[in-house]
């Protein structure tokens, strides 16, 4: 039977991780996979009329809490509203995106699991040039980590 290395506990301050740029998002990462035992944990900074259009994870569940912010909230072809304080669930295999509908700023906090597959595709959005994607590498790159972007 293997044994799995469970990551030390500890106190992540408030400016501490990793900052990238994720089509257009202010991305900080507080916990990678590894320091997770597995998981991948994340703060967003989403301007005001910004978003991430609806897809669906094969591999991993999804979860957000919106800190400060409202967001309008693709599930399953619906669209609802999320602000401060609401907790969202995006398991694998649920159609799903979110678009600031705010005039300020919004900030959420995520959580994958697994997050290994994701940290790599993360990885490789925060590595895009600055400004408006390509929308077909933007498709490529999510289909190739079970990603796949749905029509709006």
């Amino acid at each position: 039977m293997e044994t799995m290395t469970l990551s030390p506990a500890a106190i992540i301050s408030s400016d501490a991780g990793k900052k990238m740029n994720v089509v257009g998002h202010e991305a900080t990462i507080k916990l990678g996979s590894l320091q997770s035992n597995g998981n991948y944990v994340f703060e967003v900074i989403s301007p005001a009329g910004m978003g991430i259009p609806p897809h669906v994870h094969e591999y991993e569940d999804e979860f957000l809490y919106v800190l400060s912010g409202d967001f309008e909230i693709f599930l399953d072809g619906k669209i609802s509203k999320a602000t401060a304080g609401d907790w969202l669930s995006f398991t694998r295999g649920t159609s799903h995106g979110f678009k600031n509908s705010g005039s300020l700023p919004g900030k959420t906090l995520w959580f994958v699991s697994p997050g290994k597959n994701f940290e790599e595709f993360f990885e490789k959005l925060g590595a895009l040039p600055a400004g408006a994607p390509d929308m077909k590498k933007l498709a490529k790159l999510f289909s190739d980590y079970g990603l796949p972007l749905l029509p709006m």
